[in-house]
């Protein structure tokens, strides 16, 4: 045995240091125990490789079962859902004192798609029934694919497959896409690509086409396993637009008119932006959700609409990341299964793809953002009006809660499921006007229930009340 009595931290530095001297094993990742990535000097590498591992791996002092090795690392990744936060690595890995294997993504990737299934056991735990059911789906992939090298009779070999493998795959690592992140990659696509479609917005906007056409057309192709567009092939040629070749079309040619340009074709202002972009997601979206997606495209409203009048806009990075949360805690169904009352919702921004609006309710102080939500769903987004209502939380009767939601919060077991789901308002004492000497700060704010109650708790944060 290489690594005789050292503890688990000594193996991982010692590993790293023998096998992964060229790599960076210095990078946290979530739970998972060693990552690998590229060691990175220059600012435009920085950009490339960013939050891209090579490897992940379980580690564990002693001597250990391969296949119980990774399947401890899978439930941990599947938990906490890593590979929606990070770019996913070429290779999961295991290694004990004596020995380390190595398995491709991508040959083990399906299984964080089981939507049926508890992500929330202990990963260490390993008589959960959760523990074998991951086993058995990774037995024969493993079986299949790894590659397993004791540290010391197989130095060379581990050396070379090192060199020549871990290194030199990491384009098989892409983010699947699914029912649960095609909302959350959009907003990342308006920020990323959008800027460098070669296409007057407003105009297009105004004869109703909106950018989600866009990133349709770019879901739904073909993209031969490269990482550039300009052999891209559209995979469904019925949608509105589609992107062929580098470019986008416009299917319907009677509005060839309303282009400048006479054509309904249109290019990328940034090639390399796009592809860097897409590089990161595998395409198309998994088979079993690609109709899914394309009948709840309503769900990708436009910007400009989601966005209008968000005085205490929530940024949609946090909403995407609230709702991923929500759903490692209680499932990829939770939207089927619970009720969602915001009791803050301004303009509905939090509410923003959710898909049951048969289970949503919105209230909020003012009719004037009542109305906004009105238009908002006239505009596609995913609720009902009647759920949309006027309604103070703190002061008003329940009694003027429409009749559903009453008899979801006057009933226990329905009340179980209700989720109370906000970004609250709050008040802070100071303003920009009092930090810069021409206003008074707000009286009560720090010295009323939260004072009272929290203050040696909170500290400083004292300063800033939540409302509700």
């Amino acid at each position: 045995m290489k690594y005789q009595n050292v503890r688990e931290e000594e193996l991982k530095n010692k590993v790293g240091q023998d096998f992964f001297s060229k790599y960076d094993t210095t990078k946290i990742v979530g739970n998972i125990d060693f990552c690998v990535t590229h060691k990175v000097k220059e600012s435009k590498q920085e950009q490339l490789f960013d939050n891209h591992s090579l490897l992940w791996a379980e580690a564990k002092r002693g001597t250990y079962d391969m296949l119980t090795m990774v399947t401890q690392l899978v439930l941990t990744i599947g938990k906490a859902r890593t590979f929606d936060k990070f770019f996913p690595p070429a290779f999961l890995g295991a290694f004990d004192s004596e020995k380390i294997g190595f398995v491709p993504y991508n040959a083990i990737m399906d299984i964080f798609s089981i939507n049926d299934f508890n992500w929330n056991v202990t990963p260490s735990n390993h008589d959960t029934k959760e523990f074998k059911l991951i086993k058995d789906k990774i037995e024969h992939a493993l079986h299949k694919n790894n590659s397993v090298y004791n540290f010391l009779k197989d130095t060379n070999e581990l050396e070379f497959f090192i060199k020549n493998n871990i290194a030199k795959t990491t384009e098989n690592a892409k983010i699947t896409i699914d029912k649960n992140n095609f909302v959350a990659i959009y907003l990342r696509w308006l920020d990323q690509v959008k800027p460098h479609i070669d296409l007057d917005w407003e105009s297009v906007k105004k004869n109703n086409i909106f950018d989600r056409e866009f990133y349709l057309a770019d879901l739904f192709v073909d993209d031969k396993g490269t990482s550039t567009s300009t052999d891209d092939t559209p995979l469904n040629e019925t949608i509105f637009v589609i992107f062929k070749n580098g470019h986008y079309e416009i299917q319907n040619k009677n509005l060839d008119g309303m282009f400048t340009s006479g054509s309904n074709s249109f290019g990328l202002k940034n090639i390399d932006a796009y592809e860097q972009f897409w590089k990161r997601y595998k395409r198309p979206p998994l088979e079993k959700y690609q109709q899914y997606i394309l009948e709840r495209k309503d769900l990708l409203v436009p910007q400009d609409i989601r966005e209008r009048r968000g005085a205490f806009f929530t940024p949609q990075k946090w909403v995407a990341l609230s709702q991923q949360y929500i759903a490692e805690v209680l499932g990829a169904d939770w939207q089927d299964e619970y009720y969602v009352w915001d009791c803050a919702a301004g303009t509905g921004n939090l509410l923003a793809g959710l898909t049951n609006e048969y289970n949503i309710w919105a209230s909020t102080l003012e009719m004037a953002d009542v109305n906004v939500m009105h238009e908002r769903i006239d505009n596609g987004a995913k609720l009902l009006k009647n759920h949309c209502f006027q309604f103070d939380f703190l002061n008003d009767d329940f009694a003027k809660l429409p009749d559903p939601l009453q008899s979801i919060i006057n009933n226990p077991e329905k009340r179980k499921k209700l989720l109370i789901y906000i970004n609250p308002p709050y008040a802070e004492a100071s303003t920009t006007k009092t930090r810069v000497g021409t206003g008074e700060n707000k009286t009560g704010v720090s010295s009323n229930l939260t004072y009272n109650k929290y203050q040696k708790l909170i500290g400083t944060a004292k300063s800033s009340l939540a409302t509700v």
